[in-house]
């Protein structure tokens, strides 16, 4: 009985241990932020838009530790594709830095307040597709709702749909098409690329625009980036992106799942549009009095 308890003791305390090291793990999170603007200034979760209108949307991210973990001197790299869910053939996306690296055009400086340029956002364009394979707004219709999803032309499969094993898990299993961000580490950088970006809060690591289209119906865009859109875990499956550990970090050994947070884009008639159809409305009834 007595080596009964302690066996059970043991098997319980090692449950503990794990339960324990999976917490810790899952406290590690990357958590982006999906954000959206009129005028490039002021940015929130939600916003109201007129058929016609231009609006920003950038995403931006932020490390959270568990109080043990070092803290990261900077975000390393990681993979996304941004989905917009509920658009019309009206709807297209504008146009934006969509291939090349920082050296050659394939990133943008952030400004606050402007409209673009669009793009990756430098320093995190340390790699990216080549003029053959841009990245583009492919329009996808999935279990009868449409989407525009940011990806490399190539990359055809809806998120998460493809092989899921041999080199690249063909065509979009991991996630590997979607925007490449990603920057130098500190200590191996050259004098051609841009200055190290330290923050690890509320990094803005993409901004682009969506022209509204003239369609009068009433509808909600949702802006997400799925999980599984993102680099993934072979050993837990799951979905993280890499921080540097330290300036001499090369490739980012800090791995801390991903969190999203979407945003959304309440869509109106344009006023003109309103008037116009209410005047119909109106001349109609008349009409069928006379």
């Amino acid at each position: 009985m007595k080596h009964q308890r302690t066996e059970a003791s043991r098997i319980a305390a090692g449950i503990i241990t794990m339960a324990l090291a999976g917490q810790a793990r899952a406290t590690l999170v990357s958590q982006m932020d999906i954000q959206v603007s009129r005028d490039g200034l002021n940015w929130s979760t939600s916003l109201t838009a007129f058929s016609g209108e231009t609006i920003q949307f950038r995403t931006a991210i932020t490390f959270r530790g568990d109080g043990t973990t070092a803290t990261p001197v900077g975000l390393a790299s990681l993979n996304f594709q941004p989905v917009i869910r509920n658009v019309d053939s009206t709807d297209s996306l504008a146009a934006f830095a969509n291939r090349g690296n920082n050296t050659n055009g394939g990133s943008v400086t952030y400004t606050a307040g402007t409209g673009v340029p669009f793009g990756r956002i430098s320093p995190f364009g340390a790699t990216g597709p080549t003029t053959t394979d841009p990245y583009v707004a492919h329009r996808q219709i999935v279990s009868g709702i449409n989407y525009l999803r940011i990806a490399r032309n190539t990359i055809t499969n809806w998120v998460g749909i493809g092989v899921s094993t041999g080199t690249g898990a063909a065509n979009n299993f991991n996630g590997a098409g979607g925007l490449a961000i990603a920057q130098k580490a500190e200590a191996f950088r050259s004098s051609s690329d841009p200055l190290f970006n330290n923050s690890i809060t509320g990094v803005i690591l993409f901004k682009a625009g969506i022209q509204v289209g003239s369609s009068p119906s009433v509808r909600t865009l949702v802006i997400d980036a799925p999980l599984e859109s993102m680099r993934r875990d072979s050993t837990t499956g799951a979905r993280f992106a890499a921080w540097f550990e330290s300036t001499t970090d090369a490739y980012g050994r800090i791995h801390a799942d991903m969190a999203v947070n979407q945003a959304s884009i309440f869509v109106l008639p344009a006023p003109g549009s309103c008037a116009l159809v209410a005047a119909s409305g109106l001349l109609a009834a008349r009409r069928r009095r006379s």
